[in-house]
């Protein structure tokens, strides 16, 4: 392979080349930029391809769709009708729903001892519970007197 009749892509031309301008190179001269064929590339109007999309598809899709939709309400109004009877039937057994959740905004603790609990257990709950409590906050304070105790 002979490679001294390589083009050397660093020399310099004795005549200034802009490759963005057309028909505006130095005549003579051979450009750097390659003039493409748009014939080569694929595009034009040689390959264009038209799309036959039948147009009764669309408006069946568009019943199929409000089907579904009728369906699915349909379903949830099911739903709610069945949450309102149950939520009734608890109220009319006599179950207190006095949710009393920690915090209110956000429920994150739920505990009823006296009404949940049995009543063999409510003592042993109890102090499980209150245990619980006081191993948080001892673990919460040791860890700020760990904090700020550097300072």
């Amino acid at each position: 392979m002979n490679r001294s009749s390589d083009p050397n892509p660093f020399d310099e031309e004795e005549q200034e080349v802009n490759p963005f301008s057309k028909g505006n190179a130095a005549p003579g001269s051979k450009s750097r930029v390659p003039q493409f064929v748009s014939n080569t590339l694929g595009f034009g109007p040689k390959h264009d391809a038209t799309v036959d999309i039948p147009l009764d598809s669309m408006n069946q899709d568009s019943k199929k769709k409000q089907k579904e939709l009728a369906d699915w309400e349909a379903d949830i109004k099911r739903r709610e009708r069945d949450i309102k009877r149950r939520e009734d039937a608890v109220a009319s057994a006599g179950v207190p729903a006095d949710d009393r959740n920690w915090p209110p905004f956000f429920p994150i603790i739920h505990h009823d001892i006296a009404n949940e609990i049995p009543v063999h257990a409510q003592r042993l709950q109890y102090l499980a519970f209150a245990s619980w409590l006081g191993m948080f906050f001892l673990l919460f304070d040791s860890c700020c007197t760990m904090i700020f105790s550097d300072l």
